[in-house]
């Protein structure tokens, strides 16, 4: 028997499917607000480096070493200037969430640009992450967010980190698919793959569910 939240989502893969789905979004009140972001360099130019730094640092040029290091290390939490956004996931309700995949930059931006503009609240956990890249985009932020990582270390208050862990996965998982929890790895190659796909719903649904709660709490005091 099933005891976890079967999350529904859509996902649109065209800017122009982005572009109609977005306009259904416009009016809403709240939403969160996740993205997977992948390096710009390939597993396989990752790897090369890294063999580079490794086996002939030496012989290389200061500059050739720097952008070997570079390359070697760079992964989706890197600076947004050599990252690159494969999806955008929009969380509606607990169970329910919008994915986009994003195939170019053009499309990344397109979306960049109408978050900022967007009116209504914003739920993010870990804000600072999330935000940093979408102040690289377009140079501003959101209108209106908030940042369930942060409410929720503010709620449990405990000096030590181990006793106040806030990780999404960690205050969410007993609720979702223990799958969601098990990924090895974001340097998926086919960004239509609907595991993948299905984790970044999730991502997006589990905040909203955090983002609920808090709320509860909130009114309660």
């Amino acid at each position: 028997m099933q005891d976890f939240i079967e999350v529904k989502f859509k996902y649109y893969t065209t800017q122009y499917t982005i572009s109609k789905a977005l306009d259904k979004l416009v009016d809403r009140e709240v939403m969160s607000l996740d993205f997977e972001v992948q390096s710009i360099y390939t597993v396989e130019e990752r790897k090369e480096a890294k063999e580079l730094v490794k086996k002939f640092q030496e012989d290389l040029n200061n500059e050739d070493l720097r952008l070997s290091k570079v390359v070697a290390r760079c992964s989706g939490l890197s600076h947004p200037s050599i990252t690159k956004t494969t999806h955008a996931i929009f969380g509606l309700s607990e169970d329910e969430a919008v994915v986009f995949v994003v195939n170019d930059k053009k499309t990344e931006q397109f979306i960049m640009d109408w978050i900022v503009k967007f009116k209504g609240k914003l739920v993010i956990h870990n804000s600072l992450y999330d935000l940093k890249l979408v102040h690289h985009r377009t140079g501003k932020f959101p209108i209106d967010i908030e940042d369930t990582q942060l409410l929720a270390r503010c709620l449990i208050n405990h000096t030590q980190d181990w006793e106040c862990k806030t990780g999404l996965k960690h205050t969410m998982g007993g609720y979702y698919d223990p799958k969601w929890i098990m990924i090895e790895s974001y340097d998926i190659v086919d960004l239509k793959n609907k595991d993948f796909l299905r984790y970044c719903a999730i991502d997006g649904a589990s905040t909203m569910k955090l983002w609920n709660q808090l709320q509860e709490v909130r009114n309660d005091a």
